[in-house]
């Protein structure tokens, strides 16, 4: 009798025949144990089969219905990747990911650029700047952050980045090492799961309440794993996708934790700025072991790529260190206009245009998907609506990819061995219009009274 295939065999076969459309996306795959008794495995083996099929995006595991196999196009979902919806009824309406530009933006780009034409040390642009950033961008962000927080920053405790990702990318370079748990909200953001994955740090998760990271269930954990956990990733004001703020006893009480088992605490702000009355963030209640990730991407721009790293002294040299290992120091010329932004009020101009443009856009979707018991927050860009059984989310992402409208399952948020709520996250902020959001939402709405009806 021949040996049995390897099992990246069995995973090549499928995948091959899933790309082919022998496998069809919405297909069942055979449950593990009658796969095992097909072909000779053992279950164990099915299950690594499975779950890289379910690591590339071809399939989906869902408690107590089995393993199904999943379009290119919903895989790109699930990974939270960027991708074109298929023409449709909207020619392409992107609900997946929230950018939400604002129409004078591109003006005051405009004009910016003509100013600093004119008026800056262009040859300084050309040059090298130091890794954690020029000491005037440095200085700019942190009398912007100290404006924020009521407290001084440090422009001395502050990074310049090449946006949100790189900082998370630096973090991960600078604290965590391959092998090493990290722990993360039991939903958490998709672009800290991609970098984990690159670098094999496997995401140990913790259970949450309403509110966000649940203290006592991190405690657990760190006692389970008995000081191999030093690093926790949680986004508590506004989470993503949750929309959750943590409220300021349940901060202290992760703080006491982190304290206890002397954990390191990044706390990712990339959609704090819509809370107005938020509390105050965990780098001013442990400031020893915190690191706060605030970009510029949602009340800026995603196009300037600008970031900044907030950390503790002590640990200042590895994440210079960082820097110099990934992209050196981000470019002079978005730090220097991220800058001018900052000083002269534009940026928070911005951010008071932006919150009520969240509020705006969430009464739309309110109004859009009156009766399909959406949830978030008030004044986020974003909601999630749920899919009711025995309705499959990867339909419903399919069904709108037709249609011309991108959303995200919320599965792509799930730490590794968690299963997600059924539903989809819609995000409301880059639409060009009020109309065009509108328009969209309708095609999510008739998407699933269409599949409830059968």
């Amino acid at each position: 009798m021949a040996a049995p295939a390897r099992y990246l065999d069995h995973v090549e076969r499928l995948a091959k025949a899933i790309a082919s459309g022998d496998l069809a996306s919405g297909t069942r795959l055979p449950p593990q144990r009658d796969y095992a008794d097909a072909h000779e495995l053992a279950i164990s083996t099915v299950t690594r089969i499975y779950a890289e099929l379910a690591r590339r995006g071809l399939a989906v595991g869902e408690i107590g219905r089995g393993t199904f196999v999943r379009s290119p196009a919903v895989g790109a979902a699930a990974a939270f990747a960027q991708w074109a919806p298929a023409p449709g009824v909207l020619d392409g309406v992107d609900l997946a990911f929230n950018y939400p530009v604002l129409p004078e933006q591109t003006e005051a780009f405009r004009q910016a650029l003509r100013e600093m034409a004119s008026g800056s040390d262009l040859s300084a642009l050309l040059a090298h700047t130091p890794h954690d950033g020029r000491l005037t961008d440095r200085r700019a962000a942190a009398e912007w952050l100290s404006r924020r927080d009521g407290i001084r920053v440090s422009p001395d405790s502050l990074v310049v980045c090449a946006g949100g990702q790189h900082a998370l990318d630096v973090l991960q370079l600078a604290l965590c090492r391959a092998g090493e748990p990290v722990a993360v909200e039991a939903l958490t953001y998709p672009g800290w799961k991609a970098l984990a994955a690159m670098r094999d740090i496997p995401l140990a998760a913790v259970a949450m309440t309403a509110d966000g990271l649940d203290a006592s269930a991190l405690d657990k954990l760190c006692r389970v794993h008995a000081g191999r956990l030093r690093v926790v990733y949680t986004m508590p004001t506004l989470h993503n996708p949750l929309g959750s703020v943590m409220p300021l006893a349940q901060r202290r009480a992760l703080v006491q934790v982190a304290r206890r088992h002397d954990l390191l605490l990044i706390d990712d702000s990339a959609y704090g700025f819509l809370v107005a009355d938020a509390p105050p963030p965990l780098r001013l209640l442990a400031p020893e072991r915190t690191f706060e990730v605030c970009s510029l991407s949602k009340p800026g721009a995603p196009g300037l790529r600008i970031a900044y790293l907030v950390a503790p002294p002590s640990h200042l040299p590895r994440v210079h260190a960082a820097m110099r290992a990934s992209v050196w120091s981000a470019a002079p010329l978005m730090a220097q206009l991220a800058s001018r932004w900052l000083s002269d009020g534009t940026i928070d101009l911005w951010v008071t245009r932006k919150r009520g443009l969240a509020e705006r856009r969430q009464a739309i979707a309110l109004a859009c998907l009156d009766g399909l018991r959406s949830t978030g927050y008030a004044g986020a860009f974003h909601r999630l609506v749920p899919v009711p059984a025995p309705i499959r989310c990867d339909d419903v992402v399919a069904a709108l990819h037709a249609r011309g409208v991108a959303v995200t399952p919320v599965d792509a948020f799930a730490a590794p061995g968690q299963t997600a709520p059924a539903a989809i996250r819609v995000a409301l902020g880059s639409p060009g219009s009020d109309a065009a959001l509108q328009a969209a939402l309708a095609q999510v709405a008739a998407v699933m009274k269409a599949l409830q009806r059968g």
